[in-house]
């Protein structure tokens, strides 16, 4: 009898640590998974990192070894440079399009359900469900500087024509606005989602102090939607690179003057418009390591933060 109560415990730690015989069973489960994974993610990269050290034109078969040359080249050129930065600036300008906007869309139908909120919430998300190509074109259409429809409206007002697409002061404006469009629409049903979940009692007894719509709002609903404004936040930053790409490459192919260049379209003209392909892959491998930097760093930062409200605690 002793023999099993000591050895129970052990058997239970073991299992909670991943190595008893429960954890071996799971590991048939898991291997198509993990398969899949690796065929479509980490294989790809992995093969990423390989081609930046070789010497390729996507024509014929993998030249010779260079090692870092393609990463010299690469950050000897101005125009990468360039594109990261106005990376990070379409990542700074899509933010409040991707928190703070759809959240306050979000809460205003929220606190007034009924058909006409569902009206709403349908126009506002079709965008999401339109082809991101079909919109860029029929953007291209609109803002034509000689027969765009954007033009004689303001003409109607009494505004000159202008070169939407092809005024540096403009141009990037136009795609953060026409990118925020479809980025608003889909945070805001994630934010919708997020509002079916706050906790009902306090809302109950806000209402039974009488506060006002405002002070609910103000103290109650927007703490509550904290993270998921924080999640939202920083996949923008993540992603935004990746949502204005369709529209660059539509709209304006990082013109002019490279004003609506960012790192992503600059990958794909470097791969498959001057087949670079070990320079593009270098290129890929840069925003890869910086992006996985900066998550180790984001990670860190919040595990520090909840240890030190733990602590507080």
């Amino acid at each position: 009898m002793t023999v099993v109560l000591t050895a129970a415990p052990a058997a239970v730690a073991d299992s909670s640590r991943g190595r008893g015989p429960r954890a071996g069973r799971a590991w048939p489960y898991l291997t198509p998974l993990l398969v899949l994974l690796f065929a479509w993610v980490y294989g790809p990269a992995l093969f990423t990192g390989v081609l930046s050290f070789l010497e390729w034109n996507l024509t014929g078969a993998p030249g010779g070894f260079v090692g870092l040359e393609n990463y010299a080249r690469l950050l000897r050129e101005p125009e990468f440079g360039q594109a990261a930065g106005q990376t990070m600036l379409y990542a700074a300008a899509l933010l409040p399009f991707s928190t703070i906007v759809p959240m306050f869309l979000a809460i205003m139908l929220w606190q007034r359900p009924g058909r006409t909120s569902t009206v709403y919430r349908s126009l506002l998300f079709l965008p999401v469900m339109v082809a991101p190509v079909a919109v860029a074109v029929s953007w291209r259409f609109l803002l034509n500087p000689l027969q765009g429809l954007a033009n004689e409206v303001i003409g109607v007002i009494g505004l000159p024509p202008m070169n939407w697409l092809g005024n540096p002061a403009s141009a990037l404006i136009v795609i953060v606005l026409v990118t925020a469009a479809k980025v608003t629409a889909f945070n805001m049903l994630l934010y919708s989602a997020a509002l079916s979940t706050l906790d009902r009692r306090t809302l109950q007894a806000a209402r039974l102090e009488s506060a006002s719509a405002w002070e609910t709002t103000r103290f109650i609903v927007i703490p509550q939607l904290h993270k998921t404004t924080l999640l939202l936040g920083v996949l923008s930053i993540v992603l935004a690179g990746q949502w204005v790409f369709t529209n660059v490459s539509v709209l304006t192919q990082g013109g002019p003057d490279g004003v609506t260049d960012n790192v992503y379209y600059r990958i794909y003209t470097l791969g498959f418009e001057f087949f670079e392909t070990g320079m593009a892959s270098a290129a890929a491998a840069i925003v890869l390591l910086f992006f996985a930097l900066a998550s180790l760093g984001w990670v860190l930062l919040t595990r520090s933060n909840l240890r030190r409200s733990s602590a507080n605690r």
